[in-house]
């Protein structure tokens, strides 16, 4: 067989391009997604955030982050780009295993939304060195393909509620919910290190993010901060670790972790914020298979929110993950059989 040759690359000439109303409210990061994507295939999101990052996309004639969010009548300017149309085959590939899962992580569905319970460890979109996430699992499960999309984020390692939108008028409706300012409610469960303290029931904290040289990006406490509240509640404890429901006043990166480890009881098995040799104290590897230290002990439990059709209340819960028992077993912590309160 004759080796491939170099790769093509595939240009384009500056395009500005005019929000109308139906994408009023949309993140530019998405926003690129699409229109990128409508010329030249697939794009990588680690791009986007490149281009967005260098300034080469404008808004208005200024510069925009991931998480601008567009108003009718902006004018986007799109730089030209060069793709490289040669990919690996695998690069995307969904795997049997992932597809036969699925229909299992949704809790909910109708015509406007899919509300699905993500595992521990898979993320919610691909990017760099991650063929596939949560959103083109379900683009593809569903067969609804490119109209079906991410109205909010949680973190890889966390698990629990996801909302997808179906339709354009469902995703701009549960985006405005989800903001700052928005009234969607969003309860967490976590299992902290120690006992925590029951009359410790709010924590209000400013929150800031920060990159050292050549490290990933972080979140810390700083007066200098966006304001960041967490409010807590204690369902089981012990000398050694607590079950925490955690509902979030405002919706930080990262928030629910930093506030735990900033009161010294973090998240057991949090690798970014939390102490490996607490991890290790609780949990001790015996044999060469052990586990080398727990997953993040954090899910996203419960949402209530409005629905964008029938503007009804509506509240979701995705139960405790069945992995937590037998590692809450070792804690000698008793959760909830059912539905925590």
């Amino acid at each position: 067989m004759a080796p491939a040759g170099p790769p093509i690359e595939k240009k384009q000439s500056v395009r500005r391009v005019t929000v109308d109303a139906h994408y009023a409210g949309q993140r530019i990061d998405n926003f690129l997604l699409r229109e990128l994507g409508a010329t030249h295939g697939e794009v990588p999101r680690s791009l986007i955030y490149r281009i967005l990052r260098t300034g080469e996309v404008r808004v208005n004639s200024q510069r925009a982050k991931p998480t601008t969010r567009l108003a009718t009548g902006d004018e986007v300017r799109i730089p030209p780009l060069k793709l490289q149309s040669a990919a690996p085959e695998s690069a995307g590939v969904i795997s049997p295993n992932w597809l036969a899962r699925a229909a299992d992580m949704i809790v909910y569905e109708d015509e406007a939304l899919l509300a699905v319970n993500k595992p521990a460890g898979l993320a919610v979109h691909g990017g760099s060195n991650i063929p596939f996430g949560l959103i083109e699992l379900m683009r593809q499960h569903t067969g609804l393909g490119e109209k079906l999309e991410l109205a909010h984020r949680i973190d890889r390692d966390t698990s629990g509620l996801l909302i997808l939108a179906k339709t354009r008028a469902a995703l701009h409706s549960l985006q405005t919910q989800f903001r700052p300012e928005g009234h969607a409610e969003k309860q967490y469960l976590a299992i902290v290190h120690g006992h925590w303290p029951d009359k410790l029931k709010r924590v209000d904290a400013p929150l800031e993010k920060w990159q050292g040289e050549g490290e990933s990006h972080r979140v810390q406490v700083n007066p200098r901060g966006k304001e960041a509240v967490t409010h807590f509640a204690v369902l089981a404890a012990n000398k050694n670790a607590t079950l925490l429901r955690a509902q979030l006043e405002t919706g930080r990166t990262h928030q629910i972790r930093v506030h735990t480890a900033h009161e010294n009881h973090p998240i057991i098995g949090d690798e970014k914020y939390g102490q490996r040799e607490w991890d290790k104290r609780l949990f001790p590897s015996t044999g060469a298979s052990a586990r080398r230290r727990p997953p993040l002990l954090l899910h996203a439990y419960r949402l209530m929110l409005t629905h964008p059709q029938t503007e009804q209340p509506l509240q979701l819960t995705a139960p405790i993950p069945n992995k937590w028992r037998s590692l809450a077993q070792q804690l000698n912590l008793t959760l909830p059989e059912h539905d925590p309160t």
